[in-house]
C-alpha cells in the first residue's frame, strides 16, 4: 500500500482544524475547570495523598479517638461530626474556654483533617437564654 503525500495547502488545512478544535477544548476546559491557582493545585495534589479510605466518617472517628485519650477530655461529650472529605465540626459542651482550646488543639492534630469547626459551647457563657421578651405594659409613653 502506497502512502499518499499531502499537499502544503492540506497540511496547513488540517493543521488549522486542529489548532481550531485544540483552542475550542482548551476554552471549554479552562470554562469547566475554572481558574487554575496554587491553591487549587495544592487542594488537588493533597486529595490525590489521602488514603483512599479516609472517608469523612472515619477521620470523625479518628478525631473522637484522640479527644477520647486525653484524660481531662474523655468524660465530656464532646462529638466530632463528618462534613465533607477532611473536615470535621465538634459539638458537644465544656465547662471553660481553656478546655475548649484543647480540645481544638487536639483535634487540629489528627492527620488528614484539613478544616475544623469550633461548635463547642461552654457553660455559663452559651447557655443562658433568650433574653425576656420587651414589652411596654405598665410602662407610660
Amino acid at each position: 500500500m502506497k502512502l499518499e503525500r499531502l499537499s502544503t495547502a492540506e497540511t496547513l488545512g488540517w493543521s488549522g482544524i486542529g489548532f481550531g478544535v485544540g483552542l475550542v477544548g482548551g476554552l471549554w476546559a479552562a470554562g469547566w475547570l475554572g481558574r487554575v491557582t496554587r491553591s487549587r493545585l495544592s487542594d488537588g495534589v493533597r486529595a490525590l495523598r489521602t488514603p483512599a479510605g479516609g472517608s469523612p466518617v472515619a477521620l470523625a472517628e479518628t478525631v473522637h479517638r484522640a479527644l477520647m485519650a486525653d484524660p481531662a477530655l474523655a468524660p465530656l461529650d464532646l462529638r466530632p461530626v463528618a462534613v465533607t472529605r477532611g473536615t470535621v465540626e465538634l459539638t458537644g459542651w465544656v465547662p471553660d474556654r481553656r478546655t475548649r482550646a484543647r480540645a481544638v488543639r487536639l483535634a487540629a492534630q489528627v492527620p488528614g483533617l484539613d478544616d475544623l469547626i469550633n461548635s463547642i459551647l461552654v457553660h455559663g457563657e452559651d447557655d443562658f437564654g433568650a433574653p425576656p421578651a420587651l414589652t411596654l405594659t405598665g410602662r407610660s409613653a
